[in-house]
């Protein structure tokens, strides 16, 4: 890859006057906004922060966050956005995984010590509105192959991977989603993702390269609320959210300014899909992660009931291809530069240049992927291979769930069997459940037990915490094993 334009200043220069930033406190243009992060990084070089140092983020999803983001990227330094869902403990765990010794945030008094050796800065004395601060030490052309932000996995299926980005990596991953989207910069994108989720960066870069606005959210603002607030014309959402803005609902109006409702972060029933078409929204679906930085593939938005309910072709500047036996495998300009361990950068690819996504998936006549499930969460259930994700798709289509996962626990006879929490309004019993399931799935996918959704549970970011789940699975089906043994003891 050869060196690129910054897509900020290239913004900046030819829509200087177009609105860069929507938020409830601010609207920021795009010269302003390229000033504006200029002057921010002018304040970074002042705090120690150089060129190639690694800056962790952990504060809110925000305007102030995108720009510090971009001011990290222009003077050369590597943000990594945290999760603000983690403890302190957790923050300092990662961080030193990533040989990260700087790190951006609001630090509680009782948080220092936990933080001891780690420079803190507060974000509220690095931003620079006054725009005194000239450009005279920015490069406008930076270095496409150089690193450019790490983002960690949701670590679903283990530990969270620390995946290293370069500035190329983001820049062509934008120019493909907006290709197929055709972003305009007459567009508004709505930031419904966080910035340490690959998906919230994508928006941010995507919004840059089209000229496009990007509208921010405080804390607290629902995304109701920021649809009806903004001229929003795109948004990126998880199954989830997009379920809960059904059930609440936005003015017609609103429906009828969007261009596109890319639906991702994991299986997308394809009733929600027909669902959110007859409200009126134009939706897609979308397959990606976060090692090929962000989208892979996406149809194309539609309002037509019944309409494809895949996630979609192969995006420019990506490959995808299937192994013998499914296993999704990409490669392209979007594909990362590895993980980080340490100080290290390890790259991932295999001996033939491509990478084993650990998904399962089905390529039609069209070239449109059907993803089936993740090759880690298979099991066996007496001699029978069960993929949770198709029993979830199942429970996903019945009126009235808004959240499914399904995981295995051990059993005496058949080795395992499959154990599903539910968020359910309807509040069905187990035997409703079954017999819904029955003219769905062969009886031995359907679940022994159902669980309710834990209300601990009930924010849990963009992904369901599957890991979080399994683990209270085996605890309920060892209280189930051991309550079955006291009821068999004879009476003394």
């Amino acid at each position: 890859m050869a060196d690129l334009q910054c897509m900020l200043h290239q913004a900046g220069t030819i829509a200087r006057d177009r609105p860069a930033i929507y938020a409830p406190d601010i609207r920021i243009g795009y010269g302003e906004f390229d000033l504006m992060v200029s002057a921010t990084a002018a304040w970074l070089r002042t705090s120690g922060v150089n060129a190639g140092q690694r800056v962790a983020l952990y504060m809110e999803n925000n305007w102030a966050a995108a720009t510090l983001v971009l001011a990290l990227i222009r003077i050369g330094a590597v943000p990594a956005p945290l999760s603000t869902r983690l403890p302190v403990k957790a923050v300092r765990q990662q961080l030193d995984r990533i040989d990260c010794r700087t790190l951006i945030a609001r630090v509680r008094e009782s948080s220092r010590k936990v933080l001891d050796g780690i420079t803190c800065l507060d974000p509220d004395g690095l931003i620079d509105r006054t725009l005194t601060t000239g450009q005279a030490q920015d490069c406008f052309v930076l270095d496409s192959a150089a690193p450019a932000s790490i983002v960690f996995t949701s670590g679903q299926s283990g530990t969270p991977k620390a995946v290293v980005h370069s500035y190329g990596n983001h820049y062509y991953s934008a120019l493909g989603v907006n290709r197929h989207l055709r972003l305009r910069s007459s567009d508004c994108w709505l930031l419904s993702l966080p910035l340490y989720h690959v998906g919230g960066l994508g928006i941010l870069f995507r919004c840059l390269h089209a000229g496009a606005a990007l509208a921010t959210m405080t804390h607290g603002q629902s995304l109701v609320d920021a649809l009806t607030a903004y001229p929003v014309t795109h948004c990126s959402l998880v199954p989830t959210q997009l379920r809960r803005l059904l059930e609440a609902g936005i003015p017609t109006e609103k429906r009828t300014a969007l261009r596109a409702v890319v639906v991702g972060g994991g299986p997308v029933a394809p009733a929600l899909l027909d669902e959110a078409r007859r409200a009126g929204w134009p939706v897609l679906a979308s397959y990606g992660s976060t090692e090929m930085t962000s989208q892979i593939t996406a149809g194309q938005p539609t309002k037509a009931v019944g309409a494809h309910h895949h996630a979609g072709r192969v995006l420019p500047y990506r490959e995808l291809r299937l192994a013998a036996d499914g296993e999704i495998e990409v490669r392209g300009a979007t594909f990362c530069l590895g993980y980080a361990t340490g100080a290290a950068v390890h790259a991932p690819l295999g001996p033939t240049g491509w990478w084993a996504t650990g998904d399962y998936g089905r390529l039609d006549a069209q070239g449109n992927l059907q993803v089936t499930g993740r090759k880690d969460h298979m099991f066996c259930s007496g001699g029978e291979n069960i993929q949770p994700e198709e029993i979830e798709a199942a429970l996903l289509a019945l009126p009235g769930i808004m959240q499914a996962v399904v995981v295995p626990v051990p059993h005496a006879d058949y080795g395992q069997r499959p154990m599903a929490f539910i968020e359910d309004t309807q509040q069905r019993d187990a035997s409703a459940l079954r017999a819904a399931l029955t003219t769905q799935l062969p009886a031995f996918k359907i679940p022994d037990q159902f669980h309710a959704w834990p209300t601990q549970l009930a924010s849990h970011g963009i992904k369901p915490p599957r890991s979080a789940l399994a683990q209270q699975a085996q605890t309920l089906a060892g209280n189930i094993q051991q309550s079955t043994r006291n009821s068999q003891r004879p009476c003394r």
